[in-house]
């Protein structure tokens, strides 16, 4: 898509049909009056705090009138200890959760959701104090059925810490910063080409790569350089980076095998030294504490480097790179790993850490923390400059600066479900927090106390000065038909120059790769918009489950963004080749 203005435009639906956004029909007073409630042949009489319900109809892809005047209620089904709120809307009920998939919208003063075995629905409501008293009784129904504690003030703040309420719940501090030199809004002509990004391009299922058969893909490692990497069970896959976004399968397969003859199988890897070598970590037992190394030239592992400090072994869960263009550097021997409660960058280069062909050296521990028990970290990204962005199992989010790893500079509190990968921009201005139900946009702007510089809350503590947590979501008929599957390893444009902006953001979703046009999501959701969930997204869909929704490199595009798609089946489509 190219970027455009604001006005309403026909986004993609799920299965690829390009057809009308899913409107609700005319609910205007005339035609309450003369609707009749289900059955009873009278004309209803509409409720200040009611709307009229409808039904998402699948084969027609259009939403029907339910029932012209229902009043949603929630009922507490539970005790004091245990709260086990019910959403009731005329014959639909289903318990509160995020399974629900409900999106609320205050300028079409409308909800969304979906209650399993039933199907989707959506409720108008008949007035704006109807919509908000609904949606305020909603989020701390919500609150309660997930933290199994009453929505009080003093419980809120036990959850989301002191001060920090009102920003979870969806409201921005009055210093909040929304940077307005971020760049050009969407449909200045001065950079019309800056989004391109052809639909028909990434949708040409003829230029996908059908590569050899193996075990299934787990990742898609891309290379800013000249190859990327397919990441399959036991093995990995090597494809050349071709001028204009194009990928061409090298028919080069290297076999992941320990000094033993085992085969190893990664489920996490980063590129190093000029992408000369690939740091591969295995969940496997026995294997959590070391770190495999790939040579591309030798295509074989030479080294599984010992993860240890003061002679005790440290197993790892997640590695990355030292910032987002360290995989580019010769030489850096240095990466990042994270366990439950510890961050830690690694040294291959210090004593102890000499690369040894097909041994076993021990890693330098070069600098590093170890928390309290806890803090259950689960996944990490860094910035351009080496800070660090950390997501945890309870939804936390701490932000590290460049300098030192022992105190985050700035937190943010969960909002009820795990962090299970996370991004940040090149600048450090947004953050991407993938859960199962939606991704959350962080926007890390603030100004500094003391000098009133522009700066970020990886520079400086933050708190809940930056804006209220933007939550981009399935509309709930997409997620229905994507059978309930979660949202996996959402991520912006790759981008590893200062001064560049990010343009797009992906994710995976069973069949179906989600993509945001983050421009539009920047300028659709400003405080000024009141609108905290974004539903404005195309999909791509492909016949097996997508193990990676990723980019090429800007080096190879210029100004267009290609979309890369790695299935488990291990076929690998892209724009441009």
């Amino acid at each position: 898509p190219t970027e455009g203005d604001l006005a309403p435009h026909p986004p993609r639906t799920m299965g690829n049909a390009q057809v009308a956004k899913a409107e609700l029909p005319d609910d205007s007073d005339d035609a309450r009056a003369g609707a009749t409630t289900p059955g009873g042949g009278l004309k209803s009489r509409a409720s200040p705090n009611g709307g009229v319900l409808f039904k998402f109809d699948v084969p027609s892809e259009k939403y029907e009138v339910a029932a012209p005047n229902v009043t949603p209620e929630l009922t507490d089904d539970g005790d004091d200890e245990a709260p086990r709120w019910i959403l009731e809307v005329g014959d639909v009920s289903c318990p509160v959760s995020d399974q629900c998939r409900l999106v609320s919208n205050h300028q079409a003063i409308r909800i969304d959701f979906f209650a399993p075995g039933s199907g989707v629905y959506a409720v108008r409501f008949h007035s704006k104090e109807g919509f908000a008293a609904f949606t305020d009784a909603y989020r701390d129904a919500l609150f309660e059925n997930t933290h199994r504690m009453r929505a009080s003030d003093e419980n809120k703040e036990k959850v989301y810490g002191v001060g920090m309420s009102a920003w979870a719940q969806g409201t921005d501090h009055p210093d909040a910063v929304w940077d307005p030199t971020d760049e050009r809004p969407p449909g200045d002509a001065a950079d019309a080409d800056a989004d391109a990004m052809e639909e028909d391009d990434y949708e040409d299922e003829s230029k996908g790569h059908h590569t050899a058969s193996g075990e299934d893909v787990l990742d898609m490692k891309m290379g800013a350089l000249d190859n990327s990497f397919l990441v399959r069970g036991n093995a990995v896959d090597v494809f050349r980076n071709q001028a204009g976004g194009a990928l061409r399968d090298a028919n080069v397969r290297v076999s992941l095998k320990d000094s033993d003859g085992a085969f190893i199988t990664p489920t996490k890897g980063i590129l190093a030294d000029a992408e000369q070598s690939m740091l591969l970590l295995s969940p496997e037992t026995g294997r959590r504490d070391k770190i495999y190394q790939m040579d591309l030239e030798r295509e074989c592992v030479v080294s599984a480097w010992g993860c240890n400090k003061d002679g005790v072994d440290v197993p790892m869960t997640d590695i990355v790179t030292d910032s987002k263009s360290s995989q580019m550097e010769a030489g850096r021997g240095t990466f990042l790993g994270l366990d439950d409660n510890r961050l830690v960058r690694w040294d291959m280069r210090m004593e102890g850490g000499i690369a040894q062909t097909l041994a076993s050296p021990t890693l330098g521990y070069a600098d590093g923390h170890d928390f309290a028990r806890g803090t259950k970290f689960r996944c990490m990204a860094t910035t351009g400059d080496g800070c660090i962005a950390v997501g945890s199992e309870d939804g936390k989010i701490r932000l590290y600066s460049d300098k030192s790893m022992r105190q985050a500079k700035t937190s943010f509190p969960g909002l009820g479900a795990p962090i299970t990968a996370i991004d940040v921009t090149h600048d450090g201005k947004w953050i991407l927090a993938t859960t199962d139900t939606c991704l959350v946009l962080l926007h890390t702007c603030v100004r500094d106390a003391k000098s009133g510089d522009l700066t970020t809350g990886f520079k400086t503590r933050a708190g809940e000065r930056i804006p209220a947590p933007r939550l981009l979501k399935l509309k709930p008929e997409d997620a229905a038909k994507a059978k309930g599957a979660p949202l996996v390893k959402g991520k912006f444009t790759w981008v590893t120059e200062q001064g560049k902006q990010e343009r797009w953001i992906v994710a995976s979703c069973g069949t179906y790769s989600i993509l945001f046009n983050f421009r539009r999501v920047k300028a659709a959701t400003a405080p000024e918009r009141r609108l905290l969930e974004f539903t404005d997204y195309n999909v791509v869909a492909k016949d097996a489950q997508i193990a990676e929704s990723t980019f090429v490199h800007e080096k190879f595009t210029g100004n267009d963004t290609h979309l890369v798609i790695a299935t488990t089946k291990g076929d690998v489509f892209c724009a441009g080749g």
